[in-house]
């Protein structure tokens, strides 16, 4: 939890600066719950964080380094600069990379979950949702 803090703080530092380009969302006073989650994983169970989970690519081993690059827009980022900034995932540590509609990520760990079921393989997926998950237009009124 203390390096999601300190990595947030500091890719912070550099959106201020002018070093970012795009969005920065950080998720501060939120690290326990992706980190914790992800701590309660095998390392064959799958996870579908957002941008506000630095946490779980951590705990995950994703090299703080790789983070910076990858918000950064630079070669040695998780995607090698090819995604947003803040739509990575890293398929080799079972982080599936989220997509804008962040509601839709539910939809996509049910399908991770159902092919592993499908296979037969005693194995979960965990994903995470909050702000920006629902929109105004999948409300009804009563």
């Amino acid at each position: 939890m203390l390096l999601h803090r300190a990595v947030e703080e500091r890719t912070h530092n550099l959106y201020r600066q002018g070093k970012i380009p795009g969005s920065f969302y950080d998720g501060l006073g939120q690290e326990a719950i992706p980190t914790g989650v992800t701590y309660a994983l095998a390392s064959g169970d799958r996870i579908t964080p957002h941008h506000r989970d630095m946490g779980a690519h951590l705990v995950r081993g994703t090299e703080p380094s790789r983070i910076f690059g990858q918000f950064m827009a630079r070669a040695g980022g998780v995607t090698e600069g090819r995604d947003s900034n803040t739509s990575f995932g890293d398929p080799n540590r079972g982080c599936v990379g989220h997509v804008s509609h962040l509601g839709d990520m539910v939809s996509v760990a049910v399908g991770i979950a159902s092919a592993i079921k499908l296979r037969g393989e005693h194995r979960c997926v965990a994903t995470f949702f909050g702000d920006g998950a629902t929109s105004r237009g999948d409300m009804h009124e009563a």
